[in-house]
């Protein structure tokens, strides 16, 4: 009996324990029910729809998805998405890495500014960034052509308005903007790297390239899968700065999965054709991410050591 007793004494502190932790987690839980769980439901359904709004919804079963695979705009958007990739991912990161090397490593005095001055644009509205650096790339008074014109070229650029270049300008800014966050995340993760390891590669005559390489390079893998996963996820979600910038002309030409879907659903008035476009896109974000994790690990920066 007194066995019993306690054993049940204990399932009963079990259940309670048990609940206090449901009651924790549940704002985190209702958040992500509405704002996460909700949407992504309501789209998917949506999806096999012909509507403009809820009260004039046609089932169209899969017509929606066969249109995305008719429609010759996928192939500018794929491309672009790609190239942001290709290029926003490692730039920002290589560029994140020797930023927070120097600061780190090599400054001994004003770390704390430099870090604050290259982690400002990370901090600055996208709308903002995004107005000023249009404002840049005008073709007759921004900065740059102004600048062309004071070397004495008789060249004049205009980077949004060209279809081969477009996209590319976009991206520089978007480079200038994010690499604060690789510089953040590498300083982490140089600051978990033990000292006399650094000591002992110095003791044994190794240069500062050669320090980088075989230590540092290899100390901050997890920190480098983090930076994969987020961008590529990122460069997936990409929609204020192209729409702010360009709105993805010219001609499509800079147009992005965030911005196509929005100028598909509230533009053109097809809803269920945005919604079958955000359901695909998902699933291949899904997909990648899904890919990464198995090939990569789970990518936390805050862990030590490779997975």
């Amino acid at each position: 009996m007194a066995k019993a007793a306690v054993k049940t004494s204990v399932l009963r502190q079990k259940k309670q324990y048990n609940i206090k932790g449901y009651l924790f987690i549940l704002p985190a839980l209702l958040f992500f029910c509405i704002y996460i769980l909700y949407p992504i439901l309501f789209v998917s359904w949506g999806s096999v729809f012909s509507w403009t709004n809820l009260r004039n919804m046609e089932f169209a079963g899969l017509n929606n998805f066969i249109e995305i695979l008719k429609d010759r705009n996928m192939v500018k958007i794929i491309r672009n998405s790609v190239l942001w990739i290709l290029i926003t991912v490692p730039v920002q990161a290589i560029i994140g890495f020797f930023l927070a090397y120097l600061i780190e490593e090599r400054l001994k005095k004003g770390r704390g500014f430099f870090r604050t001055a290259f982690f400002l644009p990370v901090a600055t509205s996208v709308s903002v960034v995004a107005i000023i650096w249009g404002k840049m790339y005008l073709p007759y008074n921004g900065l740059f052509q102004t600048i062309i014109t004071s070397m004495g070229l008789d060249i004049s650029v205009n980077v949004l308005g060209n279809p081969t270049i477009a996209i590319y300008g976009i991206i520089f800014t978007n480079v200038w903007e994010w690499t604060g966050w690789s510089m953040i995340m590498y300083v982490a993760g140089i600051s978990q790297i033990p000292e006399d390891m650094k000591e002992a590669a110095r003791i044994d005559g190794a240069t500062k390239w050669k320090e980088i390489k075989y230590v540092f390079l290899p100390m901050l893998a997890a920190t480098h899968k983090s930076l994969l996963m987020l961008g590529i996820i990122g460069s997936l979600q990409t929609f204020a700065l192209v729409y702010t910038m360009t709105n993805g002309g010219p001609n499509y030409a800079s147009e992005m999965p965030g911005t196509y879907i929005f100028k598909m659903g509230f533009t053109n008035q097809q809803m269920g054709y945005a919604s079958a476009l955000s359901v695909t896109f998902l699933l291949f974000a899904l997909m990648l991410t899904i890919i990464q994790i198995k090939f990569l690990g789970s990518g936390d920066f805050m862990k030590r050591g490779e997975e």
